[in-house]
């Protein structure tokens, strides 16, 4: 389908079967070559419009961890180190069975071309950012949760958080990057040694548990209908972990369906005071990812400007 005629979330002809879902009428939205895609949202002219309304002071903050962060507990995040591991025949991880554009592991193995890092690393990520500060949000409405559990946080307790902040889902548009706080490493921060401990030990057995978005149907239909270009979080994985709602798991819908990029892990405590100081909760981002050729994952290298 030509990009001018983009549909509408509710036309999207899915199949409601992952292991057969071709995502018709989204691969190839933006070509039968497509490597971007939602990326293909930041068109030139959507980054200098995010640009010119964005940055005024020339303030600025990273948005990024330590890359030796996850010291204790450890949680299954390599340190600085970069491996490609095949997985067959001992899977370690699931992955999803078609990724986007329909390709699979037998195309990886093939060639570092197909769905690299290094096709996002060519132009980078930039454009306008909308910080959803949830924590802070939680903090004021006396709401306790331990991020380090599968806490959901509904999608009708974003908007709440967007009223909250003087927005609303009409303050959204095409090529827009959300950035969502849980409050996950404010709290592994200054989490006490004895927790760590506990942690620690039970995450060489266990999976990690975290808090995160709950995937949902109205939560993909915003995403899609409003032309979002990319989503991060400073969560382990975005959406809650485990996932529990599989019809509407984000790694496979936004991951493998549409081409848009997960964040996570990102550094957003001092973001979330400055938006506080200032009022504001938009803002210019860039991220540079690693330019890895078959890569699937990089660093943010992120930046936001004010």
């Amino acid at each position: 389908m030509p990009p001018d005629q983009f549909p509408q979330f509710n036309d999207l002809p899915l199949a409601k079967r992952w292991a057969t879902w071709e995502c018709l009428g989204v691969w190839g939205q933006w070509g039968g070559q497509d490597e971007l895609g939602t990326l293909n949202h930041l068109t030139d002219e959507v980054v200098a419009k995010a640009a010119a309304e964005n940055i005024k002071s020339g303030l600025r903050v990273s948005l990024n961890w330590s890359m030796q962060g996850a010291a204790k507990p450890r949680f299954p995040r390599k340190v600085v180190e970069v491996k490609l591991i095949n997985k067959a025949p001992l899977k370690h991880a699931h992955d999803d069975e078609l990724y986007y554009m329909g390709r699979t592991a037998d195309d990886f193995a093939a060639s570092p071309e197909p769905n690299g890092i290094q096709h996002i690393a060519a132009k980078g990520i930039a454009g306008r950012a909308v910080f959803i500060d949830w924590y802070r949000w939680a903090q004021a409405q006396a709401i306790e949760v331990d991020a380090t559990t599968a806490y959901a946080v509904p999608f009708e307790e974003l908007l709440e958080v967007m009223r909250y902040q003087n927005m609303g889902l009409n303050d959204l548009r095409k090529g827009d990057i959300l950035v969502i706080r849980f409050g996950y490493l404010a709290q592994y921060e200054g989490m006490s040694e004895a927790k760590r401990d506990e942690l620690d030990n039970r995450y060489k057995t266990h999976k990690p548990e975290n808090i995160g978005v709950k995937p949902s149907r109205e939560l993909l239909e915003m995403l899609w209908d409003k032309k979002i270009a990319a989503i991060c979080g400073d969560s382990r994985s975005l959406e809650v972990w485990p996932c529990t709602e599989l019809e509407w798991h984000l790694h496979e819908w936004l991951l493998a369906g549409w081409g848009m990029p997960i964040g996570e892990l990102f550094y957003l405590e001092e973001l979330s005071k400055i938006c506080e100081q200032r009022k504001r909760y938009t803002f210019f981002m860039s991220s540079s990812p690693m330019n890895v050729p078959g890569g699937v994952a990089s660093p943010p290298n992120a930046l936001a400007f004010f």
